[in-house]
C-alpha cells in the first residue's frame, strides 16, 4: 500500500477494472496504468474516483481529453505519442489503502507521477462536468 494523500489532479500507477471488464464479471485490472485522481468524494477524504489514462485513441462515442505533450513530458508519463484521459467512466477507490496501486517505475516507495497543471484540471473538470450532466459518467466502484 502507498504513503500519499489524494488530490484532484494526482496521477498515479493503478490497475484500472474498465467497465466492460466488470460487466463481464472480472474482479481486477489485467494491467497497471496511469490514472488521474479527479475527485476525491465522501466526508473522510479518502474515497476517490480515478479515471483512466490511455494511448489508444478513443473512439466518437466516447467523452476524453487529449493530455498535452507537456503534461506527458513534466510527469515523465511512458510513449512517445499522443495519450487521453477518458471522463466518460471511473473507479471508485480508496486512497491510499487501495490494493490496486503499484509502484511506478519499480520503485517501492513512490505510487505517483505527479499533479497535473491547474490549467489542465480545468479543461478535465470542465470535460467531467459535460458527462455528469449528461448522465454519461459510468463509476466501477472498488474499494470493497
Amino acid at each position: 500500500m502507498a504513503t500519499l494523500e489524494p488530490e484532484t489532479g494526482l496521477v498515479v500507477r493503478y490497475r484500472y477494472l474498465w467497465q466492460r471488464q466488470a460487466l463481464a464479471g472480472e474482479e481486477t485490472g489485467r494491467k497497471a496504468r496511469p490514472v488521474c485522481v479527479v475527485v476525491p468524494i465522501g466526508a473522510s477524504g479518502g474515497d476517490v474516483v480515478l479515471f483512466p489514462l490511455t494511448t489508444q485513441p478513443p473512439g466518437p462515442e466516447r467523452l476524453a481529453v487529449q493530455v498535452p505533450d507537456i503534461e506527458r513530458r513534466r510527469l515523465r508519463l511512458k510513449g512517445d505519442g499522443p495519450a487521453w484521459i477518458i471522463l466518460d467512466e471511473g473507479n471508485r477507490d480508496e486512497l491510499p489503502n487501495s490494493y490496486h496501486l503499484e509502484p511506478v517505475a519499480l520503485n517501492p516507495v513512490r505510487f505517483h507521477y505527479g499533479v497535473f497543471s491547474p490549467a489542465f484540471m480545468r479543461v478535465i473538470l470542465a470535460t467531467l462536468a459535460q458527462a455528469i450532466r449528461a448522465r454519461r459518467l459510468k463509476v466501477v466502484s472498488r474499494g470493497e
